[in-house]
């Protein structure tokens, strides 16, 4: 998540321009509507439209990592320090890769990012990992945001869903415990935002960007990984002070940042100071908790807000899930947004499908799926734009910087896929696994999305097929193992 500071829109489209706009651009459009509810659509764009161009222009073959900034046409600009939390993020776009896919070449990058960082950006003294390396991988800032610290892990979390390799498993417990033993506010709750490199605190201020990231960065994928209630719990902590303490008791949005004890810190200018992307984000999160364990709290706080966004903020004749409204009933909006809350609007509504059955969200997905394709995708240079207006127009063409990896285009490309097949579709999925080493009885949890509503049909390892799938079991109770491909495939709970 690309965190900003929300500024006024420079100009306002009228409502008779906009609809002129897209009833053109929906006429020319290649690709109709229902098909963007065709898992095959979300895979195609990860394996052909995202990856490989990453593949070809970003990774930095000289120094290890990937490179920071790069441009339109992938050529590199700028600082060419390199942030932790970004190559991570890499590293969770190629384990994507590779669970969709079974391509070696993706888990040979994904492991050379995952050795990169355990030996560069971990703090062999405090622990924590490094905010900011050098172009040849050397500590540049020794302070531990709370936003790093999380980013680092997401990725290294990814991979060992794929591989289950017990070394970065043991990284990523070892972080998860300094974000809870030193991390956490214990008396008034929510993490702080800035640590120094020996973890006494640096910035005691409390955000959306210090608190939520946890659940939807590393949190759901680990507990989904081990089913371990102790990351659950977690999760619904930090989500329970989300509703408790971040969401505005007058309007209903959950705000940014706070004092150490909750008071609200107000923005230089409130006219359009509520975040669309991180209260898309925070529905999203209470839906996906309340899908893996029914929590009523959450299922009211989660449709409630997203009605509310739908009618407030997004905008049903272009499709657009705009960057910042106002937090007061004017109406203003910003007329354009960026990649990342596109795509999380897009995710939110089928959860919301999924939660509801109502196919209202099923016809706000295909529309905003629309503008995703004609605006967002780039289908000359490859990836996504950073920004673009409410035309569709480009708004800004960078490729990647401090907060644009292949992360959020393949993660959405991932639950798409998933989404789409076994929630909408009821058709089957294959994703793949290489284990590193497991020990007779270890389980394989294989799916990445919430709900058990599924059934593993048939499993193959090293290319064999494996009698060893036990009907009902929402895991594969593996053999002894050592380097093993395994290919899975799922079907839903439903049936045609």
């Amino acid at each position: 998540m690309i965190r900003y500071k929300l500024a006024f829109p420079e100009f306002l489209f009228s409502g008779i321009f906009i609809a002129c706009l897209f009833l053109c651009s929906g006429c020319n459009s290649s690709v109709s509507e229902k098909s963007f509810r065709d898992e095959n659509y979300w895979k195609d764009q990860a394996l052909t439209d995202i990856i490989p161009y990453w593949s070809k222009f970003a990774v930095d073959h000289q120094h290890g990592g990937f490179y920071t900034n790069l441009d339109a046409h992938w050529q590199t600009f700028g600082d060419s320090s390199k942030y932790p939390s970004m190559i991570s993020r890499h590293l969770f776009g190629y384990s994507v890769a590779y669970m969709l896919s079974g391509d070696e070449q993706y888990l040979k990058v994904a492991e050379e990012t995952k050795n990169y960082l355990l030996s560069k950006a971990w703090d062999k003294e405090y622990g924590g990992w490094f905010d900011l390396l050098s172009v040849s991988g050397n500590p540049l800032q020794t302070s531990k945001s709370i936003f790093v610290q999380v980013y680092t892990i997401t990725g290294l979390t990814l991979y060992y869903f794929i591989t289950h390799d017990p070394e970065v498993l043991d990284y990523i417990e070892q972080s998860n415990k300094l974000l809870e033993s030193i991390g956490w506010d214990s008396l008034s709750a929510g993490y702080y935002s800035v640590f120094n490199r020996d973890w006494s605190v640096k910035d005691s201020t409390k955000s959306f960007s210090s608190v939520v990231p946890p659940v939807s960065g590393h949190l759901l994928y680990l507990y989904l990984a081990t089913r371990q209630d102790e990351y659950l719990k977690q999760a619904d902590r930090i989500m329970t002070t989300v509703l408790d303490k971040m969401k505005d008791k007058h309007t209903g949005w959950i705000l940014e940042s706070f004092t150490p004890g909750w008071d609200y810190i107000n923005p230089d200018s409130n006219e359009n100071e509520i975040n669309t992307g991180h209260n898309i984000e925070a529905a999203w999160m209470w839906l996906r908790l309340n899908l893996i364990k029914k929590n009523p709290a959450f299922r009211q706080a989660a449709v409630s807000l997203a009605d509310q966004l739908h009618q407030l903020a997004y905008k049903t004749t272009s499709g657009l899930w705009p960057n910042a409204v106002a937090n007061n009933s004017s109406g203003r909006y910003t007329p354009y947004t960026y990649w990342w809350i596109q795509a999380y609007g897009l995710m939110l509504d089928l959860n919301l499908y999924k939660t509801t059955g109502s196919i209202s969200y099923l016809n706000s997905f295909d529309r905003g799926a629309r503008l995703w394709d004609s605006g967002f995708v780039d289908k000359i240079n490859g990836d996504t734009h950073f920004a673009i207006w409410e035309d569709g127009r480009i708004k800004d063409s960078v490729k990647a910087g401090p907060y644009k990896a292949s992360y959020h285009n393949m993660e959405h490309a991932l639950l798409n896929h998933l989404y789409t097949a076994l929630w909408v579709n009821h058709h089957p999925v294959v994703l793949y696994f290489n284990i590193k080493k497991s020990k007779q009885g270890d389980k394989l949890y294989p799916l990445p999305i919430e709900g058990d509503d599924y059934q593993i049909s048939k499993v193959w390892i090293d290319d064999n097929l494996y009698p060893g799938v036990r009907e009902g079991n929402l895991y594969i109770e593996l053999p002894s193992l050592n380097n093993a491909r395994i290919k899975v495939e799922l079907q839903s709970g439903k049936s045609d």
